[in-house]
């Protein structure tokens, strides 16, 4: 029988909190998978990436800045020609529509990009979160990792190389094999120390955080 190095008795999983790291460590899965297939393209990105970021933080203010003046100067039309509509039928339109303007971009300048992870993230944390406590125990030696399901007294058996990689975040590890994902947290570690067990994985497989 093989030497266990490390284990972890799964428990329970709060969907809420785990969400955005789960989230993040998928879309860095994915990007990583991007860049074995395509590194020449990723090459190009990453030279590219600093003057694009800056680029779109100098678009964004100059929005906000833009947006922001539209919404004063509607309000300097707007107010006088709402006082005298008849006479100033004009200033009062044309400050309505600077005003809508102004709201408008600022609002789309405050609105957060939909995340493209999210969806598949709270669907792998809706199942982990559904697992009985304790009915599961995940153990790792030097050769392969042991997926224990106590109720059915059965055990699966994963070579270290069937694993894709691991991705870590602040509270957990996901690990991806044999088109799978399963998530471990970090508090469930019942066996070994978690920076040893990061240093196992790195000698194992890809670890890359997220």
């Amino acid at each position: 029988m093989h030497t266990i190095q490390y284990g972890f008795q799964v428990g329970v999983a709060d969907v809420d909190e785990l969400l955005p790291q789960v989230s993040r460590a998928l879309e860095k899965r994915t990007e990583l998978l991007s860049r074995r297939r395509y590194p020449r393209l990723w090459e190009r990105t990453d030279r590219l990436n600093p003057a694009a970021q800056g680029q779109r933080r100098r678009g964004r203010l100059r929005s906000r800045i833009m947006s922001a003046v539209c919404l004063l100067l509607g309000v300097f039309l707007f107010v006088p020609g709402a006082m005298a509509f008849h006479e100033l039928t004009v200033p009062f339109f044309a400050g309505a529509a600077a005003i809508a303007m102004g709201v408008g971009g600022l609002w789309f300048n405050r609105k957060k990009r939909k995340n493209a992870f999210e969806k598949p993230a709270k669907k792998l944390l809706a199942g982990r979160a559904s697992l009985e406590q304790g009915r599961y125990e995940v153990l790792f030696s030097a050769q392969e990792m042991t997926i224990t399901d106590r109720a059915e007294n059965k055990c699966e058996y994963i070579p270290y190389s069937d694993f894709e990689c691991v991705i870590e975040t602040e509270a957990l590890f996901l690990l991806f094999f044999c088109a799978r994902v399963s998530v471990l947290l970090k508090r469930d570690l019942c066996m070994g120390s978690e920076a040893d067990f990061r240093s196992f994985l790195s000698e194992k497989t890809v670890l890359q955080a997220a």
